[in-house]
């Protein structure tokens, strides 16, 4: 077994998606492999256990306490490899199954029904009191410290199954839904990690019968599938050890919980600051806010808060800064909408919201939508008689975030089109709003798009007061959603009449700050963007390297015996990236120290503050070696710059090597690929880029400093080398930014760079 890679490697995975459940599963296989405890030399074996079992039930069978059971099929072939003093047996050879109880009708006993067996290991059975005549037929009968396994779909798939205690009269009744086995001189508990090991559940699923939603485990498979017997000791061991990391599991669970629950508060309280933001200090909340809260958010679910406060900041005038030269626009847009409005018919005005919702920079006014739209109208109150091809029809299905979702389109025939524009036929620039359903789901119709309204949707169509974008922008941004579903809370199916629409007050600013907004709204949505693909990178990187230690940690231990690790992981790179143009001696020095840094491998190196990044000076002795070796070879040639650049050529005995460094990476190979594909197009100086700045940034973790993007770019062109100075701050930025996305980020681990103020590469 090889644990040491899952114990290394726990800071990193312990976010991934359902770590703490796969951690526990784990425990439960290790604990049925023989892999959770050591084997000690002074316990019973387990044919001498089996032996007095069997001869335990003989006596019983013999006085008729128990019935002779059936004669068991011949065994299956063991499914893994179990310790030299264990024995493969079954459930049916060392206990008695489906026992009967025998009790007065007067005595109180134990109902138990399936909702009162836990799933998780370590919880207790629940049970009723109630008279033994009341519930001892048409139930399944079990006694104290028996052991039931749920055998019906989902609760078997689930992990039901309990070691019955704290019966009243020690003995109860429960559902027919159960397995039940009555283990002689065998610890129960270990009978019940057993049955709630992934191994057990996972070969049992396919040998359910019965139709869907009422699959049952057979009875065969629970009595006579191989069942892993380790000496009596040994399972008191197991159990124990168990619990104990159980124990653990609930605390690492309870610590992610709190953990989870403060980043949710600090990330909340940021933004609450700028939802209801104090003009004093607003400028200096967002921008904590928004250097904060990247690393406050671990799940992509999260970006949906910033995403919207964002919204709330663009209809606020708080997203860009206004201009002084628009100081008159206030008083010309309120005198164009006025007059738009007075033009109308009166008897089709509507009296507009008293009550303004929140105070708007000096050159904004609050406005109705009658009042800034060149036209509303409402869809036709039919269901349109879709085609296979024609004319796109939009509905509510196919408008979302501002976009036409095209593979969500319906189309009607020329016909029903026709039928459908009769009020008004859409144009480009024109807002499609969903006013019921999926209430305040919009889209700008998009040029050259040809279609009609489905139903549940209405249609704006801005006047030169306000631009498509912003006006979508601002008819379903959350805020103004929330004012509006307000009117009809507790009505029926959540919409919103298009009255109601009419008369709603959006935010108007100038038309320039308009598409400053928008412009500036866009570039912050990609950012988010990003940050959410980052983070959906980084779940999909911890769970897949979850599973490979894991898988790892289950598998024998593999014996490797090499005398380089080091110079193995430099050949595994070597015959991945040799062929590249890009790939050099700087490229080459950088792999290996992300190989120490990022994934946590122990290659013993020392990496000095050099102009190229982290250089660890063995390099030269290293490349020697693969020469000497016939590895590869390494040649220089002059740039037209005047630099030299490195190569390498493999050589007979690489594959050799590279093969060692598979057996070096383990399971952290899928990792070292990821990074060697992310990396291996990139030009030397990129290269370069990326690996200072991740040892900048990981130095200080091990140092345990608290820091932002600012305190790393400070670090890499002030502290660094004085070559660094070449890099702009943006320049810095936008690969930190890269780095984040790409899950290309410290953990802490060692080595610690050291500076040296001189040195030639």
């Amino acid at each position: 077994m090889n644990v040491q890679g899952l114990l290394t490697h726990y800071a990193r995975i312990a976010d991934a998606p359902n770590a703490i459940a796969k951690l526990r599963r784990f425990v439960l296989d290790l604990a049925v492999r023989g892999k959770l405890v050591a084997q000690e030399s002074g316990d019973e074996p387990a044919s001498k256990l089996l032996e007095r079992v069997t001869a335990e039930k003989t006596r019983l069978i013999q006085t008729e306490t128990v019935r002779k059971a059936k004669s068991a099929p011949p065994p299956e072939e063991a499914p893994f490899a179990i310790p030299s003093d264990w024995t493969w047996s079954q459930i049916a050879e060392i206990g008695i199954l489906s026992p009967r109880n025998d009790a007065a009708d007067d005595m109180q006993a134990s109902f138990v029904p399936m909702n009162l067996i836990a799933a998780e290991y370590g919880a207790p059975n629940g049970h009723e009191v109630r008279v033994w005549r009341e519930i001892k037929k048409g139930y399944t009968h079990f006694s104290e410290g028996d052991v039931g396994l749920a055998k019906i779909t989902p609760c078997f798939e689930n992990g039901k199954s309990t070691v019955f205690r704290n019966l009243s009269g020690k003995l109860g009744s429960g559902t027919t839904e159960l397995h039940i086995v009555r283990p002689l001189l065998i610890n129960p508990d270990y009978v019940l990690i057993f049955l709630k090991s992934p191994h057990f559940i996972e070969s049992g699923i396919p040998r359910m019968t019965g139709t869907a939603g009422q699959k049952r485990v057979p009875t065969d498979y629970f009595a006579y599938s191989p069942f892993p017997l380790p000496p009596l000791a040994e399972q008191h061991r197991i159990v124990a050890k168990v619990d104990e990391l159980m124990a653990l599991c609930d605390q690492l669970e309870a610590a992610r919980t709190q953990r989870e629950a403060t980043r949710d508060r600090l990330a909340a309280a940021s933004l609450t600051r700028l939802n209801a933001p104090d003009p004093d200090t607003f400028r200096a909340d967002a921008r904590f806010a928004l250097d904060s809260l990247p690393a406050l958010t671990t799940r992509p679910d999260q970006i949906k808060q910033l995403r919207q406060t964002i919204l709330n900041l663009a209809v606020r005038g708080k997203l860009v800064a206004q201009r002084h030269d628009c100081e008159q626009v206030q008083q010309e847009l309120l005198k164009s909408a006025k007059r738009k409005s007075d033009d109308r018919d009166e008897s089709r005005r509507h009296t507009a919201d008293s009550a303004t919702p929140y105070e708007l920079p000096v050159n904004w006014i609050w406005a109705t939508t009658e009042e800034i739209c060149a036209a509303i109208v409402d869809c036709p109150h039919s269901t349109p008689v879709f085609s296979s091809h024609g004319i796109a029809c939009l509905d509510t299905n196919s408008v979302k975030g501002g976009t036409v979702l095209h593979a969500k389109l319906r189309f009607v025939s020329e016909e029903v089109y026709r039928d459908r524009i009769r009020r008004l036929t859409p144009e480009a620039g024109d807002i499609i709003f969903a006013r019921e359903g999926s209430v305040g789901e919009s889209a700008v119709v998009p040029e050259g798009m040809r279609c009609c309204m489905g139903q549940r949707v209405m249609l704006f169509r801005p006047s030169d007061l306000m631009t498509p974008k912003y006006f979508q922008l601002a008819i379903s941004e959350p805020s103004s959603l929330e004012r509006l579903l307000e009117r009809h809370k507790g009505i029926g199916a959540r919409h919103v009449n298009v009255s109601d629409m009419r008369r709603a007050l959006l935010p108007l600013p100038p038309l320039a700050e308009q598409h400053r907004i928008v412009a500036k709204l866009d570039e912050l949505m990609m950012l988010c963007d990003q940050l959410e693909a980052s983070l959906t990178t980084s779940e999909t990187t911890r769970s897949r390297l979850l599973d490979a230690l894991l898988h790892e940690a289950l598998a024998p231990a593999p014996t490797v015996n090499i005398e380089h690790p080091r110079a193995a992981v430099s050949g595994y790179v070597v015959s991945h990236l040799a062929s590249k143009r890009n790939f050099g001696r700087t490229a080459h020095m950088k792999h290996l120290y992300l190989a120490e840094s990022r994934l946590g491998l122990n290659l013993s190196g020392r990496y000095m503050r050099q102009a190229a990044g982290p250089l660890d000076t063995g390099i030269y002795a290293l490349e020697k070696q693969a020469e000497a070796a016939d590895w590869y070879t390494h040649r220089v040639e002059t740039l037209p710059s005047g630099k030299e650049k490195v190569s390498y050529v493999p050589g007979k005995a690489l594959k050799a090597l590279a093969e060692e460094g598979v057996a070096v990476l383990g399971p952290l190979r899928e990792e070292m690929d990821r990074l060697i594909d992310l990396m291996g197009g990139l030009k030397t100086e990129q290269v370069e880029i990326i690996a200072t700045l991740f040892a900048a940034w990981n130095d200080a973790l091990l140092d345990g400093h608290t820091l932002d993007d600012d305190w790393i770019v400070k670090e890499v062109r002030e502290h660094w080398h004085a070559s660094k100075q070449r890099f702009a701050p943006a320049e810095l930025h936008k690969w930190l930014g890269w780095m984040r996305q790409n899950d290309v980020v410290p953990l802490g681990h060692p080595p610690r760079t050291m500076q040296q103020t001189t040195m030639e590469f």
